[in-house]
């Protein structure tokens, strides 16, 4: 089961991070990474009660319900976390960088790094988001769900 939750927010943090930001507005995105970060944090505050209320129901050992659903919230807090992050920072600075060039470096945006970085922007933004995915996703949520059960 822990291969499962680990594919499965591999594969929804890849949607979100190079899918979302495309076929949703950016505003509406923002305060979808806030609400579900308040809402995970809400939620991993109350575990012990949700846990226990699982582990009376479905009569499974108290210990295990904790731990899983300590590894979900965890796991849904990086997910919003490092997305929000990625939407608000790396790609403002990427456009901030660029636009300042354009505006109080005009005499030098047709010398090599300054306009290869233009020309590439995409290319760029897409390694970033490809570094912190390898990096501020799959390497946490293999730490939640591999690490955490060993």
């Amino acid at each position: 089961m822990k291969i499962i939750f680990l594919v499965f927010f591999i594969v929804l943090s890849f949607f979100l991070m190079f899918n979302a930001s495309a076929m949703i507005e950016k505003k509406r995105l923002m305060i979808f990474y806030g609400v579900g970060m308040v809402v995970t944090i809400l939620l991993f505050i109350l575990s012990p009660a949700i846990a226990f209320g699982i582990s009376k129901v479905a009569t499974i050992d108290y210990n295990a319900i904790d731990k899983l659903v300590k590894s979900l919230f965890l796991s849904f807090l990086c997910l919003f976390f490092l997305n929000l992050f990625i939407l608000l920072v790396v790609e403002n600075l990427i456009n901030f960088f660029i636009g300042f060039h354009q505006t109080n470096n005009q005499a030098n945006l047709s010398k090599n790094p300054i306009r290869a970085v233009i020309e590439n922007k995409s290319r760029i933004l897409t390694l970033t988001k490809g570094v912190f995915f390898v990096l501020g996703q799959c390497l946490p949520y293999y730490g939640i769900w591999i690490g955490s059960y060993r």
